[in-house]
């Protein structure tokens, strides 16, 4: 189906990790990027200066640029592609690319996705990728799932949804894990890690891993969303009223609280996750003695 596949922004770290996803799928790569230099020729890659010409003749382009310029490289994309190509996006963020796309000519097929993983993932079979569709859900479904296939697809059909979703699947946990990451570094990380245990660990793995992303990410994350701000304001609410309960040793309200969220994600999820925590750090667990 794809001959020639076009990835704008190729020396991103996803648009890195697309480039070797195609690269064994007997297509050629067009890639493009404004720092050009880090891009490597080989038999099936070619390496475009410009924009226009690299996109012109190719059955998909993949747009893997930041969010700040995503609905700029789009508008240019559409201008240059022939009828009947596919034009994707990967923006984590969906309102404005969404209304991009929405706006190409009829001709162009949009394909509106967030993959929910990071560069380092190697198993597309444990990887989410989601769909916002555009104009034809069983039409661009089809087209996700024969790039892709083996992922898990979910599809939301609203980009405001999207948005919303992502305010706390992603911002509010990037917030809390550099609001983590940041504290701990104050302490004896040293002597914590010695002693953590599993959840601790868990924790602070988490919080490193949120450290690997481009600050430039992180930033547009936790403000492009406009969403963002309102689910931080109510966490630290509540972080605050745990807070003045511990503070005032009011055991009845802090038992109440944990009653009541307890009810809400039910025993039998919760007794599921703390098994999971378990399974997944098994590997690392290790009966040694350590003295600081």
């Amino acid at each position: 189906m794809f001959k020639q596949i076009a990835i704008i922004g190729a020396s991103g770290r996803m648009g890195i990790w697309f480039s070797r996803y195609f690269k064994g799928k007997a297509v050629t790569l067009l890639l493009h990027d404004i720092n050009i230099t880090s891009l490597k020729r080989s038999n099936s890659v070619i390496i475009c200066e410009n924009l226009d010409k690299c996109v012109q003749n190719a059955d998909l382009v993949l747009v893997c640029v930041p969010m700040s310029e995503m609905s700029d490289i789009l508008k240019k994309c559409i201008l240059s592609m022939k009828a009947g190509a596919i034009l994707a996006e990967i923006s984590s963020l969906k309102c404005r690319s969404f209304k991009q796309l929405k706006k190409a000519s009829k001709t162009i097929r949009p394909l509106c996705i967030h993959p929910m993983f990071g560069p380092a993932a190697n198993n597309l079979g444990l990887m989410k990728i989601i769909l916002v569709p555009v104009r034809d859900e069983s039409v661009e479904l089809r087209i996700l799932e024969e790039l892709f296939r083996g992922a898990t697809i979910g599809i939301i059909r609203d980009p405001k949804l999207h948005d919303k979703l992502m305010a706390t699947i992603l911002g509010l946990t990037y917030f809390t894990n550099l609001a983590f990451a940041k504290f701990i570094s104050k302490q004896d990380y040293r002597s914590l890690k010695k002693f953590s245990g599993t959840t601790f660990r868990i924790q602070s793995m988490l919080s490193m891993s949120v450290l690997i992303d481009d600050p430039d990410l992180i930033f547009s994350l936790l403000s492009e969303n406009y969403m963002v701000s309102d689910s931080i304001h109510k966490f630290m609410i509540e972080a605050e009223k745990l807070e003045g309960y511990l503070f005032q040793k009011d055991r009845k309200k802090v038992k109440s609280l944990l009653e009541e969220i307890r009810s809400i994600y039910q025993r039998k999820n919760l007794e599921e996750s703390y098994a999971n925590i378990y399974r997944m750090m098994s590997s690392l667990n290790k009966n040694r003695t350590v003295v600081v």
